[in-house]
């Protein structure tokens, strides 16, 4: 029966998706050239051209995966988006596993997949032409095996375990650099976990996040002269996070913030800084470990000159993260999303009632990873993406809450009614 209606509740979210997909892209398809998919595109071409080191440039912001597979597909919009649908399909089962491994009932493991299913961030981004649908549906899977590991019976399997979350982990890492560091946090959730064997496990995690946390950071030392993981979050930092700040406290137009912000980095740097107007800062994008620090220090001396300004415009940077979705009609992404949050929180005090502690830090704490590490960088141009690699969780605390509301209605019911026999 459940898997009957779990295969229902997979298609009406696939009916959905492919219908966002439909109602956004015009029959000319000259949208699907627009974007993130412009350098995931310009990348496949390398790539299919034999670059099989990665040396674009635009590997320094987007690592290689999700462009890998794009080419794969021979560069065809159609098919990345179907690839895409298929990917964030695939979430709705892993949130229903996810929901029983946390001892969810059948019935309210399906109401988690079922949120997945409906929630509007989920739909549109398995449905437009990002790496979103790829890097999260790795980190469901790796979120699965971490569950596993305290199912794990012998130091064998509890390595392997740790070792397939830390690899998922950085799989996403790898095709949406956010989660590159999430394997620290999850670590310690293991390390202080009740479970048997779990010192293998995040001895196992711990190896393949610093492998690949170093092996691609050399790839960028060698080929881009910048020795980090991706130069996203510090272009990011400049010209959103700093950006903001010094708009909202000088009242400048953002394209003059923006050339302003671009002639700083050039003059730290020695270079000439004639002609230089708002679009220079794409050449910072891909940055070397030169501009990487001019630009870390421009957006530190910014914060510290506007410190008021810098804590004001977190409540901005919070409320995009978790209630606008990006063309989609406003109050309803708001209801949706303040309703999935207060239910979130019904959940996890549910949880700390019944002294499930080990069970609310997972869910909570990589919900925390990506919601602080969104706001170090950025208050402003983003919307509830933010939190959309983290949505199975949400889910499933969202189910406990639902559960316990449902629970404390039958409860104040019950009281209420006459005793028997009177």
């Amino acid at each position: 029966m459940q898997r009957r209606a779990l295969m229902g509740i997979t298609l009406i979210g696939l009916v959905l998706r492919i219908a966002y997909a439909v109602a956004i892209y015009e029959p000319s398809l000259q949208k699907y050239n627009l974007d993130d998919f412009v350098s995931y595109r310009n990348a496949a071409r390398d790539i299919l051209n034999g670059d099989l080191a990665f040396t674009n440039s635009l590997y320094m912001k987007r690592p290689p995966v999700y462009s890998l597979m794009v080419a794969a597909l021979g560069i065809q919009p159609l098919l990345v988006i179907a690839a895409n649908i298929a990917l964030g399909i695939a979430i709705v089962p892993l949130t229903y596993l996810l929901g029983r491994q946390l001892k969810l009932s059948k019935e309210f493991a399906l109401l988690a997949a079922f949120i997945v299913v409906l929630d509007p961030t989920s739909i549109r981004a398995s449905s437009v032409l990002r790496a979103d649908a790829m890097a999260d549906f790795w980190l469901a899977l790796a979120f699965a095996g971490l569950l596993f590991v305290r199912k794990a019976e012998t130091i064998r399997s509890a390595a392997i375990y740790g070792f397939l979350s830390g690899g998922f982990i950085m799989l996403s890492a790898l095709t949406r650099p956010a989660a590159y560091l999430l394997w620290i946090p999850m670590g310690l959730w293991l390390l202080f976990s009740h479970m048997r064997w779990r010192l293998p496990a995040v001895a196992a995690m711990a190896a393949v996040g610093l492998v690949v946390l170093n092996l691609w950071s050399q790839h960028n030392s060698v080929y881009f002269n910048n020795p980090s993981f991706s130069s996203a979050g510090t272009f990011q930092l400049l010209y959103v996070r700093a950006a903001s700040v010094l708009h909202q406290a000088t009242g400048e137009d953002i394209d003059d913030v923006y050339a302003e912000l671009a002639m700083r980095v050039e003059e730290r740097l020695g270079n000439d800084v004639e002609n230089i107007t708002a679009n220079w800062r794409h050449r910072h994008l891909a940055s070397t470990s030169e501009q990487a620090g001019a630009m870390t220090d421009i957006a530190l001396d910014i914060f510290q000159r506007y410190p008021l300004h810098y804590i004001l415009t977190i409540p901005i940077g919070v409320y995009r993260a978790l209630f606008p979705v990006s063309h989609w009609p406003l109050w309803t992404a708001i209801v949706w999303n303040a309703t999935l949050l207060f239910c979130c929180a019904a959940g996890l005090l549910s949880l700390l009632k019944q002294r499930q502690i080990a069970v609310a830090f997972f869910l909570l704490l990589p919900c925390a990873y990506f919601l602080v590490g969104t706001l170090l960088v950025a208050t402003a141009s983003f919307d509830s993406r933010a939190r959309v690699m983290v949505t199975p969780l949400l889910a499933v605390m969202a189910a406990y809450g639902i559960m316990r509301l449902l629970n404390r209605r039958k409860a104040a019911s019950a009281s209420l009614s006459p005793p028997a026999g009177s």
